[in-house]
């Protein structure tokens, strides 16, 4: 009896040959591509329309695909909104911390922190946050998720408060490194909330320089 090779056994049972890595990976990066569309045009919608009026077929077309492709990736509309909620403020916290890297002072972090936050409020993500903190209200997983993007940004802002007292720097009399954070995020979330009401640049940018100069003095930097 002749006993073959095992890949001729293979073969002849019809098992596939080797897997080509390199198609698994193309084929993951595309479906990696297109949920990030999908993800990013739902909260360029969510921003421009809210969230009582946004529907998958505008969220579709925004990012160029129909919309089975839409619920391949997202059963629903409301998970596809909190992904996008998540998704949105997670990429504005990112870009916050990428604005701190390569600064040679903590000063000059918070600068460069300000700057980046006048992008986002031109940008207007914080339509998203203050959206998600509404349905918190009678959304108990909303409100926990609230709750932690603000967390999130506190412990940011406290850090950098922290690098300031280590390089050598102090606080204004009385000030604390919660409070001044707290303090921070609070008149941050003001500046974007009116903005986003009056999409008023102009006092939204003047608001937010006069911010800044009093962060910097209370860091005695001024």
């Amino acid at each position: 009896m002749t006993t073959g090779s095992v890949e001729d056994s293979g073969a002849g049972m019809g098992i596939a040959g080797p897997i080509d890595e390199r198609k698994i990976t193309t084929s993951e990066a595309r479906r990696g591509q297109a949920r990030e569309a999908i993800l990013e045009a739902a909260w360029v919608v969510l921003a421009r329309d809210g969230y009582e009026k946004i529907t998958t077929r505008r969220i579709a077309k925004v990012a160029g695909v129909n919309i089975a492709t839409l619920h391949y990736y997202f059963g629903t509309k409301e998970q596809l909104l909190s992904e996008a909620t998540r998704y949105a403020l997670k990429d504005a916290e990112n870009r916050l911390q990428q604005a701190m890297i390569g600064t040679p002072t903590a000063v000059a972090a918070l600068e460069r922190v300000f700057e980046a936050v006048w992008q986002l409020v031109q940008e207007r993500p914080g339509i998203l946050r203050f959206d998600l903190v509404v349905r918190g209200f009678r959304d108990e997983a909303a409100r926990r998720e609230a709750i932690g993007i603000y967390d999130s940004y506190r412990t940011l802002t406290e850090d950098l408060i922290t690098r300031h007292l280590q390089e050598g720097g102090t606080l204004a009399p009385g000030i604390t490194v919660p409070g001044l954070a707290h303090y921070l995020i609070c008149a941050v979330d003001g500046v974007l909330l009116q903005h986003v009401l009056t999409s008023d640049a102009a006092a939204a940018r003047s608001a937010l320089t006069m911010l800044m100069e009093h962060a910097l003095s209370l860091l005695n930097a001024r």
